[in-house]
């Protein structure tokens, strides 16, 4: 699929896609949005005829919520099955090859164009998401284009936008990030910083841009090479940088190194807090903004307590990847939950004494699994590490906690962890700690114990069919 029009149609042919007209901004998108996740609707959300945007603006919401929409997105077998998908997403999990992109002259990007006066980022689907939110949010699946300052190194990122008015936003970007270093180099010179942010494209590229990378790798050239094909872009009228031709909705723009700051957030973070609290940025100013016709801003919408399919097929495919990789044998499933990277499980086949703490020291520290991390539960291969009833058990019958559970201190943290006290956030000392739990049986008494009563699989099958009626959903 080359855009997010062909995206929507695909879900849509498969029965996951909703379209909502009149909903408004403040609060109702968000609201709906976190409510059909929370209840598990496995369908997209299309608002459209949204009040106080212009005619044809859309947005869509919860398009990574189901295995369907992740494995179409990724461009791999489509399927419903999220084991299925997790699979599937191993095996390319690891790579980091690109193929160059291809500069074209037009696009469907490129069918309107605001400059000077006409200028107004107030046209466009921007929901106020949470109600304590700093105001309304329009880049929360963006994907935000720099450069350094000498034009050697590119890099596509995710960074949540705030409209501030018709030509002016705010870009946060966290230090230590690919964008920062990019920004420092333009200060540094006392020169304004370019970007270029596209805030509707297919999800592959939104995906791309939000994972972690070793710094040499160009996101737009990684799409390239995931889709076998060059991923067409149009260069920016201001900036130069380049940005997919078939977006739904651009905007370029710089930010001054002499400007004044201007009070950014809070926004509700993916932990399901308002995490940082306010910042101060200096203003994101409008040069271009270019869109198609009816334009769709892709939104990723944080909902507590609920995962979804693409960080859990993302985030549980690239940590076994991970251990693989490390040489840790005996793996027999991983995935993650609660939104993806807090909540690790994995099942092994224990091959000697030490096997599963090993395997959760490995998994804390491997980069799939050191940023934000809290609680690793290990259990054996006869647990299903989808099934969370199944991994609870496994925790409560076959986990000491005298024995075996382990606090680890002084792990990877950052500012919007709701543990860290605002001391040690202002200090900037982002650490924090993380729980191990052995819930496997004791290896040296494994085979000796007590036998469980679960039913046999080939017993449950056949009494499942011959009951169909009593069994019937």
């Amino acid at each position: 699929m080359r855009d997010l029009r062909e995206f929507i149609e695909a879900i849509e042919e498969r029965g996951q896609l909703e379209r909502i007209a009149g909903a408004k901004q403040e609060l109702e998108i968000g609201g709906i949005s976190k409510i059909a996740r929370r209840e598990e609707l496995d369908t997209a959300l299309l608002f459209e005829e949204i009040p106080g945007t212009r005619p044809g603006a859309r947005i869509l919401t919860n398009a990574g919520d189901t295995a369907l929409q992740v494995t179409l997105s990724l461009g791999h077998e489509p399927t419903t099955d999220i084991r299925e998908a997790l699979l599937a997403q191993k095996e390319h999990a690891g790579k980091t090859e690109t193929r160059p992109v291809e500069t074209v002259t037009d696009g469907p990007v490129l069918d309107n164009v605001q400059r000077g006066s006409d200028i107004d980022l107030t046209e466009f689907a921007a929901p106020i998401w949470h109600s304590e939110d700093g105001g309304p949010y329009i880049g929360t699946a963006d994907v935000v284009i720099t450069e350094d300052a000498d034009g050697e190194d590119r890099n596509a990122g995710t960074y949540r936008v705030q409209v501030h008015g018709p030509e002016t936003a705010t870009l946060n970007i966290r230090p230590g990030r690919d964008g920062d270093r990019h920004r420092q180099s333009y200060f540094d010179r006392d020169e304004p910083f370019p970007a270029v942010i596209s805030l509707g494209h297919q999800p592959d590229i939104f995906m791309a841009s939000n994972k972690r990378f070793p710094a040499h790798v160009d996101e737009l050239e990684f799409v390239s090479a995931q889709r076998d094909q060059p991923l067409e872009v149009v260069e920016g009228e201001e900036s130069g940088l380049p940005f997919p031709a078939r977006s739904e909705l651009v905007i370029e723009g710089h930010v001054r190194p002499d400007a004044e700051e201007i009070t950014e957030g809070p926004f509700g973070e993916w932990t399901g807090y308002y995490g940082a609290g306010e910042t101060q940025q200096r203003p994101f100013e409008i040069d271009r903004i270019y869109h198609r016709d009816d334009p769709i801003v892709l939104a990723y919408n944080n909902v507590p307590m609920a995962s979804t399919a693409m960080t859990t097929i993302r985030s549980g495919a690239q940590l076994w990847d991970q251990l693989e990789k490390a040489g840790i044998t005996g793996i027999d499933e991983v995935t993650t939950i609660f939104p993806g990277i807090w909540f690790q499980i994995i099942s092994i086949e224990q091959q000697y004494a030490g096997h599963s703490t090993q395997v959760g020291m490995q998994a804390m520290s491997l980069p799939a699994g050191v940023w934000e991390g809290r609680i690793t539960i290990i259990v054996d291969e006869d647990v299903d590490v989808h099934n969370l009833d199944e991994v609870l058990w496994a925790t409560v019958s076959r986990c000491d906690p005298a024995e075996d559970l382990q606090v680890i201190e002084g792990c990877v943290s950052s500012r919007i962890n709701p543990r860290m006290s605002p001391e040690k956030t202002e200090s900037g000392d982002h650490t924090k700690s993380r729980m191990l739990i052995d819930a496997t049986k004791p290896y040296h008494w494994k085979d000796e114990f007590p036998a469980d009563t679960r039913i046999d699989p080939a017993l449950e099958t056949r009494l499942k069919e011959e009951y169909a009626d009593l069994f019937a959903e």
